[in-house]
């Protein structure tokens, strides 16, 4: 029973133990031939689907949003002694703020997909549902789509990345590798537990927001104080002030409609109707994008050998919370490299892409079953900074050591058509679950799986 509780919730996935196991080759695979393996129809977006699959979490927000609304009236209804009314009032509460958060960072999914201007051919449509879903959970839509959209050309390139960008050696006043002792490793950073633990609680709750405000964990070519609320401070060029303007003011309006909803209610009613989820979708929206980006076995690039493939093939696929993650969160963890290599493929098309192009990916693939708090863990742990040098390199923990190493130039050139895989890293579950989809996508996704195998065994 204690194996078992600790497989399901502590232990790596067997495909980042993996990978801790082997050397790192970059990968050289042409964008244009996992072009070719996708279907158009991929790229084809219909607002009717859109809509269709962002329903369960308007659904979800809406429904919630009346039961959180009446979770008092409710609990005094009860036929219990009072102790115990109190006590299933909270419970509800309880219930009410974690189910809340989880359909809330299904809006900034939903917003994610706007940016990509996915959910619609139309634009207005993208913009108006973007900037509705992100005001409503404190995020400056037309803001952060500006930076995003650079992340998306820049990702994994450690000189130019525009969020998540690693510390370097220097940044924690350590010696060079090899004078570096493990005093000097302890005097950076050894603290106590409850404090390790009290940043990990300020990052998973508030880092989105200190990201906004202080640009912390955002790029260091920026002027200090750079942040998304002032347009002019170093973060914007002069035609992007007036969607600055524009987030700032849907804000503005955020603010006003809970001051008024305090002014009806209270201030603790919005409290526990607003603010508490708000925490709970901070805390999503964070391990969904900290855990994209930051492993201790996927590399960041120097400019010299960064391309656009290897920065998008540097982020991780994984089966992010099950069913939530595909309906609620719209697959964007589940497919993330392939949204990453072709950003405008709309949320519900990411199957039929994913299975066309991962027989052609092999082991430049990277997905990772490791369950979400032990990864989350796992990676605020171990990824604390990188070398100075190299051309691709790879997070250290506190003691200096890095999880995995680049290959050594003499040994045998790497293919991923030729590459031999363990089962669990060709038949990942994304595969499944593409092949469980609507019969027409099953037969597209035949054919281009097809067409990708055949390309590469040519090659």
């Amino acid at each position: 029973m204690a194996a078992s509780l600790k497989s399901a919730f502590l232990a790596d996935g067997p495909e980042y133990v993996a990978r801790t196991q082997t050397a790192f080759v970059p990968p050289d695979i042409e964008l244009r031939a996992l072009r070719r393996a996708i279907p158009n129809a991929a790229f084809h977006r219909s607002t009717r689907r859109a809509l269709a699959g962002i329903a369960p979490v308007v659904l979800a927000t809406v429904g919630l949003g009346v039961f959180g609304w009446h979770v008092d009236a409710l609990a005094a209804r009860l036929p219990v002694p009072g102790g115990w009314r109190e006590v299933a009032r909270w419970a509800m509460w309880l219930v009410y703020w974690n189910a809340q958060g989880i359909a809330w960072a299904g809006l900034w999914s939903v917003g994610h997909e706007a940016d990509h201007d996915n959910l619609s051919p139309i634009k207005w449509i993208n913009h108006g549902i973007g900037l509705v879903c992100h005001t409503l959970i404190f995020l400056p839509y037309f803001s952060w789509r500006l930076t995003h959209l650079r992340h998306h050309k820049t990702a994994g390139n450690i000189d130019t990345e525009e969020v998540y960008v690693p510390h370097l050696r220097s940044a924690y006043g350590l010696p060079p590798p090899e004078k570096a002792t493990k005093s000097d490793y302890r005097e950076a950073f050894e603290e106590s537990p409850i404090f390790l633990l009290c940043r990990f609680l300020v990052m998973q709750f508030l880092g989105l927001h200190t990201y906004l405000t202080w640009n912390t964990m955002g790029s260091k070519r920026y002027p200090k104080g750079a942040n998304h609320w002032n347009p002019y401070s170093g973060l914007f060029s002069k035609d992007e002030y007036s969607a600055v303007y524009v987030s700032n003011a849907s804000i503005f309006g955020m603010m006003a409609a809970l001051a008024l909803l305090a002014r009806y209610t209270s201030w603790a009613f919005v409290l526990k109707i607003y603010f508490v989820p708000f925490l709970v979708t901070n805390h999503w929206v964070m391990a969904m994008t900290f855990l994209q980006h930051s492993c201790p076995t996927v590399p960041f690039y120097r400019s010299n050998a960064w391309s656009k493939t290897r920065g998008a093939l540097s982020t991780v696929d994984r089966p992010f919370l099950g069913w939530i993650g595909i309906y609620i969160f719209l697959g964007v963890n589940h497919y993330h490299t392939a949204h990453h290599l072709f950003a405008n493929i709309p949320f519900y098309n990411l199957p039929m892409a994913h299975a066309a192009i991962r027989p052609l990916l092999g082991s430049a693939h990277v997905y990772d079953s490791t369950p979400v708090f032990r990864a989350l863990w796992r990676s605020f742990v171990n990824c604390l900074f990188v070398e100075e040098d190299g051309d691709v390199v790879f997070y250290k923990d506190a003691t200096g050591t890095a999880k995995r190493v680049l290959k050594s130039p003499d040994s045998p050139p790497h293919s991923p058509s030729n590459t031999q895989e363990s089962p669990s890293q060709t038949e990942d579950p994304p595969l499944k679950l593409a092949r469980e989809g609507k019969a027409e996508e099953r037969s597209a996704v035949s054919a281009a799986s097809a067409s990708a195998s055949a390309s590469a065994a040519s090659h």
